[in-house]
């Protein structure tokens, strides 16, 4: 009897499968390419939801969130395994019942995310922990938005936190895993804060390994919580456990990018990518947070994919989870029942950065899936993808801008730390949209928008390396960034010399930029082995362009045999020798060669 149930199971599990894959080849949304047919489509279809149930619901199942798909297989599943767990309990075969509990994280993908590293007791694992006094100032500190310096999104309600906090210091060896991960996680990222912003004396050089230890205490706890059972603050965990994944010392984006997939996948599980007005057991309070934790994991997906130049795992997924209010933490309360409307984004909340960034990086997504494209798109695809990301850089409120006074950037505090970033990341993503035309946008007008925006964003964000102190040098994503805004500025000065350009004025400017970034490379290059290895390269292209006296001088550097300025890259110049629409780097060389020749020390954010 039992392998007869256990038969049937797996041809009702094979025909979900066959089901959901017959679905996904014939019709795959992509919320983004929608057209207003499209959406009257979908209205349509939501005015006879009563007819056709097929979306799928997410159920509360005490304190687990878990989403059904829309199909009546699996209702047969579920009394499959009731009637299984039955013919178990009345046959008593224990050799069975121990596959049956046998925790999932054997075969599942948690224990593959997390495969370097070995489950511990929960003895073991609480041990770790500081003593209470010491846990309170860090949590303190972590919640201190105007102090901390890392941005984490707003995913926690503090007083809900706190109260569970203190519940579990009254009995630890009663706390469940998942929650565990979650107080790891806030650990981790606040010695990660110590460690890259200033350690205090009773940290000192001890943060960085308090880091590590506390990043990996939070995968085990992951690991032996088991991400697949849906329980409170898995994706919290998850997305905080990504933060510090993202800032480990060696560049990870590849297993960022892998992570970020479960992430997403584990919060479908949950159904977060529903709107939770869907589901009337999940609270007015629930809601929010829900939309909130949402948010966090879709703009982790573009960000990862973006920096490691992989496809989106969430481009092809239908979501209809809303954005959540832009309203003050203190306006949100457990048992209310309704909450006020959302503020405008002039009126800075702990959701308006969240709001501002999910914004720009849904753009800045669709610039990964739009080069990892195979097939030819249009020059209108590129247009398409610039006016939304213009549209979410002009949508920012002033008070996440960047304000040059002078020449100098404020950065004294975590929000002009945030602005600072975000601004950078728009510039930076300006940047790698168009700099595959920019060239070309030298002889075609067709393609003047490419040259002028590479140009544009190239020359500001070397304008905001003046306000980077010497530490922002470690960072790979900073090197890169700037050694980008570099690139497109030497190949400036690289077009009009080829196609004889006779505005003196922009290369005199452009050239003085240039040099000014070299500079702030020489200063920085004290403290940083990387920052001088890029200075030495910047001063060999910058003295090729120099009038034919400095030049000359400049060979005291040793710049024998150095004829042009991407010579330095070995297989980055191989099409400026031709005077045609062609004219360009290749810039899947040059960034195979960035991320070849850094010293793995990751990005730091």
């Amino acid at each position: 009897m039992k392998n007869r149930i256990d038969h049937l199971e797996g041809l009702v599990k094979r025909l979900i499968a066959e089901r959901q894959n017959g679905l996904s080849e014939n019709a795959p949304h992509t919320p983004e390419s929608s057209t207003p047919d499209d959406n009257k489509v979908l209205q349509g279809a939501h005015s006879h939801a009563s007819e056709v149930a097929c979306a799928g619901t997410t159920m509360i199942d005490g304190t687990r969130s878990v989403y059904r798909g829309g199909d009546e297989w699996y209702d047969v599943l579920e009394e499959i395994n009731a009637l299984k767990q039955t013919w178990t309990e009345s046959q008593d075969e224990p050799a069975y019942e121990v596959v049956r509990s046998a925790p999932s994280h054997i075969a599942d993908g948690s224990s593959l995310l997390f495969g370097q590293v070995k489950p511990l007791e929960r003895i073991e694992i609480i041990s770790t922990l500081p003593p209470k006094h010491q846990v309170d100032k860090l949590i303190a500190l972590f919640f201190d938005t105007e102090k901390f310096q890392i941005s984490v999104p707003p995913i926690l309600h503090k007083p809900t936190f706190m109260r569970e906090y203190n519940e579990h210091w009254k009995d630890p060896s009663r706390t469940n895993f998942i929650w565990l991960g979650l107080l790891f996680s806030i650990l981790g990222l606040t010695m990660l804060s110590f460690h890259q912003f200033g350690e205090p004396p009773e940290y000192e050089g001890i943060s960085e390994s308090l880091f590590q230890l506390y990043r990996i205490r939070t995968a085990q706890c992951l690991l032996n919580g088991d991400i697949a059972k849906c329980l409170p603050y898995t994706i919290e965990t998850l997305r905080f456990n990504a933060t510090a994944e993202l800032n480990r010392k060696d560049d990870n984006r590849r297993g960022l990018w892998i992570m970020t997939g479960v992430i997403v996948r584990a919060a479908i599980n949950m159904g977060y990518h529903r709107d939770p007005s869907h589901s009337p057991s999940i609270s007015p309070f629930q809601a929010e947070y829900r939309r909130r934790v949402w948010m966090s994991v879709i703009i982790m997906d573009d960000m990862a994919s973006f920096l490691g130049g992989f496809p989106r795992t969430s481009s092809t997924l239908f979501s209809d989870t809303m954005e959540p209010r832009n309203i003050h933490d203190w306006e949100l309360s457990e048992n209310a029942m309704s909450f006020p409307p959302s503020r405008p984004l002039e009126e800075p909340t702990a959701t308006t950065y969240m709001i501002a960034k999910t914004r720009l990086f849904r753009a800045i997504g669709r610039i990964a899936d739009f080069n990892n494209t195979p097939t030819l798109v249009t020059y209108d695809t590129v247009r398409e993808i610039d006016q939304a990301l213009y549209d979410a850089y002009e949508q920012f409120p002033s008070h996440l801008k960047v304000h040059m006074e002078g020449n100098i950037i404020p950065l004294g505090n975590a929000a002009e730390v945030s602005r600072f970033s975000l601004c950078s990341m728009y510039h930076r993503a300006m940047c790698t949209l168009h700099r595959k035309f920019m060239a070309k946008g030298q002889l075609d007008t067709r393609f003047k928008l490419s040259h002028d925006r590479c140009l544009s964003s190239a020359m500001t964000l070397l304008d905001y390396q003046v306000a980077l102190e010497p530490s922002w040098y470690k960072s790979s994503l900073t090197r890169q960034v700037l050694t980008l805004a570099a690139m497109i500025l030497f190949l400036e000065l690289e077009l009009a010399r080829r196609f004889n350009n006779t505005d003196t004025s922009s290369r005199v400017n452009v050239l003085q930029v240039l040099e000014r970034s070299c500079d702030l490379w020489r200063r920085a290059k004290d403290f940083y082995e990387e920052a001088g290895r890029v200075y030495d390269i910047l001063v060999r292209m910058i003295a090729s362009f120099r009038p034919e006296s400095a030049t000359t001088s400049a060979h005291a550097l040793d710049l024998q045999g150095f004829s042009s300025p991407f010579t330095a890259f070995d297989g980055v110049d191989k099409s400026l020798e031709k005077e045609t629409l062609d004219v360009d780097i290749d810039w899947t060389t040059w960034d195979a060669f960035i991320q070849d020749t850094e010293l793995q020390d990751g990005p730091i954010y």
